[in-house]
């Protein structure tokens, strides 16, 4: 079941290599069709170039750094440096894979040249993660792991996920190297969160091969431990399961050479003799992979695998064949792996001893020496600058953990601020809407006391209207009494003229006895005018009862001197008629009426100044 199970995975694995070019084509060919629009900006250009060009690192270098000069030289014209600090770090990138190791050294001291201009953090820290992998290539892990927290200084915060993935992944493989497994496996648990945060199946699959590569190492400190065996081969298998589910979605599918390596060192060591197919399987996918993906270190090891399963059958020759091979392939690359030549010399050695010629047995095993000489000074050097970095990382995390510490110090300090910030807007307008209610309040009020005055002034008007009302109607009820006085007055005077008309006629009649019938007559329209004047007597008894103390008053002032006739003259003056009036009713001349009036102002008493008229208007 178990063989079964294996032949899966490998022909699942095989549909992946398969896949591998059609899989970054894919993606390149997406890029490429966004970098078509003829109205797609310059900024967006130079970034679109630069992830193209990363696309094609693995599978077509020389078509990948054109790419990346190109961006370069537009990059350049645009005045905001993170562009070129994008750019120089994706060629340290591209020099790399050329294994052009002075350019990728120079085009990683441009990018942090440039990163130092930007304020763009998410751009600062892919220089310094760009940095951080060339200095790991460089066996400069103490550099590499100050620069990875560099780098994650720059990146937390900024949601750029997918970076801080591949800086957790290059710090997890360092401390595997160091056999630091708590370091290793809290930075691949790191690696796989940040992967899963960023939806990228590049990432994910580093995430899962670094946890497989902890849980390997953990089995060799354990081996009596068989499920630490089992994880590290199911966190393999996902990456396999990644790549095959994602194969349109992928560009660095290098690692899927480490994994099936990873794979049959597994099969080789720790399971019978029975997984032999499986394991050159495995071997082959590798070495194909390795090959496409120039992984010069992961071709070495799988002809050193080979080699000793021919050697343990009894084929020296193809054993050495094989040995030579991946020794060749060693030497030709410029970046050193004197460990794994040293194993190479080793078992050109012992494969020369096995076949009798003890010469070549002696050569290569002198070469082994001095190579494992090398590899001795190398790791006592590399044990000194291990202890050396752990502690300036320690050192550095401590400052790292203290920055995220201040940092989250001062994201509680700004919420703090926010909060009272916040506290002061609601107080302030709590102070607005009081005084604004205040303010309100005072001109209701004064709105109030506005009406009470304007109808305290209303009032006082309408009772100045209501006085001025009544005195008119009083001054209206004078003219009446005065108007009916006059008239009463007139009517008196005149029934007196009458009277004494009458009177005389009377005479008249009474001096001549004859005509007894027309005298009889005339003497009964005398009585009965006569009885017209008891009733006239009786309206000048009213005149007298509504202005009792006119006459009263001519008599007290004169000393009861007035005459009869003179009493009707100051009426007639009363009831305001001129002296040619007065002249005609009473029967005299006028320049008699100047004598007259003489008489009563003498009589009452008045000097030459004082108008009759206006004394007797008093009255």
């Amino acid at each position: 079941m178990s063989q079964k199970i294996n032949r899966i995975s490998v022909f699942t694995l095989l549909l992946c290599i398969l896949s591998v070019v059609t899989q970054a084509q894919i993606i390149a060919d997406s890029l490429s069709s966004v970098l078509s629009q003829k109205d797609l900006p310059v900024e967006n250009r130079v970034m679109t170039m630069g992830m193209l060009a990363r696309a094609k690192s693995l599978t077509e270098i020389n078509k990948a750094l054109k790419i990346g000069q190109q961006a370069l030289q537009l990059s350049k014209t645009l005045p905001d440096p993170q562009y070129r600090t994008f750019i120089y770090s994706t060629l340290v990138l591209l020099y790399y894979q050329q294994r052009d190791l002075p350019k990728a050294q120079a085009a990683s001291d441009s990018a942090m040249l440039y990163a130092d201009k930007t304020t763009n953090r998410r751009i600062k820290g892919i220089a310094w993660y760009r940095k951080a992998f060339l200095e790991d290539t460089q066996e400069n892990p103490r550099e590499s792991i100050k620069s990875c927290l560099e780098a994650l200084k720059y990146l937390e915060g900024t949601g750029a996920y997918d970076y801080e993935s591949f800086v957790y992944y290059n710090i997890a493989g360092t401390y595997a190297k160091w056999e630091d497994l708590p370091a290793e496996r809290k930075y691949a648990e790191l690696c796989v969160q940040t992967a899963e945060k960023s939806g990228n199946f590049d990432n994910m699959a580093h995430g899962q091969q670094a946890m497989a590569t902890y849980y390997h190492y953990r089995y060799k400190q354990d081996k009596e431990n068989r499920t630490l065996l089992d994880s590290a081969l199911f966190y393999n298998h996902n990456v396999i399961s990644i790549y095959f589910a994602q194969q349109h979605r992928l560009i660095f599918n290098n690692i899927m050479a480490v994994v099936a390596l990873n794979i049959a060192d597994l099969y080789q060591e720790y399971f019978p003799a029975s997984y032999k197919d499986s394991v050159v399987h495995y071997l082959d996918i590798a070495l194909k992979i390795g090959q496409e993906t120039r992984q010069i270190a992961v071709i070495g090891s799988c002809y050193g695998v080979m080699s000793a399963y021919e050697m343990a059958a009894g084929n020296y020759q193809r054993a050495e064949a094989l040995l030579a091979t991946g020794l060749s392939v060693l030497l030709s690359d410029s970046a050193s792996y004197t460990r794994t030549m040293a194993a190479f010399m080793q078992g050109l050695s012992n494969v020369s001893e096995k076949k009798g010629d003890y010469v070549e047995a002696l050569r290569y095993y002198k070469e082994y020496y001095k190579t494992s000489q090398e590899v001795f000074d190398a790791e006592k050097l590399s044990i000194s600058r291990r202890l050396e970095a752990q502690y300036q990382s320690e050192k550095n995390e401590a400052a790292l953990k203290s920055l995220r510490q201040t940092a989250a110090l001062n994201k509680k300090l700004n919420y703090l601020y926010i909060f009272l910030t916040i506290v002061a807007i609601i107080a302030l307008l709590l102070l607005f809407w009081s005084y604004h209610f205040r303010l309100k309040a005072t001109r209701h009020q004064q709105l109030l006391l506005a009406k009470e005055k304007e109808d305290a002034e209303l009032h006082a008007r309408l009772k100045e209207e209501e006085a001025m009302r009544l005195m008119a109607e009083q001054q209206l009820l004078q003219e009446r009494q005065d108007r009916l006085q006059r008239d009463l007055l007139a009517g008196s005077l005149q029934v007196e003229q009458k009277d004494e008309l009458l009177q005389a006629v009377q005479k008249k009649i009474e001096s001549n006895k004859s005509g007894d019938a027309v005298l009889k007559q005339i003497n009964q329209i005398i009585d009965q005018n006569k009885r017209i004047d008891d009733t006239l007597s009786t309206y000048k008894a009213d005149f007298d009862n509504i202005n009792p103390e006119f006459f009263e008053k001519l008599k007290e002032k004169s000393a009861n001197t007035l005459s009869r006739l003179d009493l009707k003259h100051c009426s007639y003056i009363s009831i305001g008629l001129t002296n040619k009036e007065i002249a005609q009713r009473l029967g005299i001349a006028p320049k008699s009426i100047l004598m007259a009036r003489y008489r009563i102002k003498l009589k009452l008493g008045l000097g030459k100044d004082v108008d009759l008229d206006e004394y007797i208007g008093t009255l």
